[in-house]
């Protein structure tokens, strides 16, 4: 009973805690969407009326706008739980669209998809984005020369999802906090990629977990009740 109360409390606290994050989110995003559509107007009348002389100064412009405009997305994304009526979703249908729609052509993808994969109940956009986001932070961990492979399986009542990637790995010390918002290690990052993916999983009643070791790679698994 104890241990059940103890649980049961770190629950809450996590849950409170992540009603805060997405608050704050839902806030930022709001705030640079707001001057974000007349930069990016006025960049595109730059870009049809600018002479020469500017033409690098504003492509700069171009991309740090959307560089904003991907961060703002980001912040959104993270700010909301899936919304919407829940649908049952093909899991490996999905996978397999999805890791090749996000791995780009020169990382070597391997995909090993159970043909027989119950369905999922849930919001296919939202799970989507999330195994997106993993397989994105997968390809920046592979350059220039690793691989990725993308499992579907069945376990017990379950799918889960597992991508594997051999790039770099992560330090022991960091990987406890991989999940967690505004904690990232690439330059430009948002650290909010596993976070939202997390989120999605659990508003999904699923779990998730990771395996890494610096030089030998990372794994992240999606466990998704059928």
């Amino acid at each position: 009973m104890a241990a059940d109360l103890e649980a049961g409390r770190a629950r809450a606290l996590e849950a409170e805690r992540l009603r805060a994050f997405r608050e704050t989110a839902r806030q930022v995003a709001h705030e640079l969407k707001n001057p974000l559509t007349p930069i990016r107007l006025a960049v595109l009348r730059l870009q049809r009326e600018a002479p020469a002389a500017l033409a690098e100064t504003v492509d700069v412009l171009s991309v740090e706008s959307a560089r904003l405009e991907a961060m703002a997305r980001s912040f959104a994304q993270f700010g909301r739980l899936p919304e919407g009526p829940a649908a049952d979703i093909d899991v490996g249908e999905m996978v397999r669209y999805v890791a090749k729609s996000t791995v780009p052509p020169h990382v070597p993808l391997t995909l090993d998809v159970d043909d027989a994969l119950p369905l999922v109940r849930g919001h296919h956009d939202a799970l989507a984005r999330a195994l997106s986001n993993i397989l994105l932070n997968a390809v920046d961990a592979c350059t220039p020369t690793g691989t990725i492979t993308v499992s579907a399986s069945r376990m017990n009542g379950a799918v889960r999802i597992a991508v594997r990637d051999t790039g770099s790995g992560i330090p022991p010390e960091h990987l406890a906090r991989i999940w967690e918002p505004y904690v990232t290690h690439k330059p430009g990052g948002t650290g909010l990629g596993l976070a939202i993916a997390r989120q999605t999983v659990l508003a999904h009643q699923g779990t998730v977990d990771a395996w890494s070791a610096p030089g030998a790679g990372t794994e992240i698994r999606l466990t998704l009740p059928a």
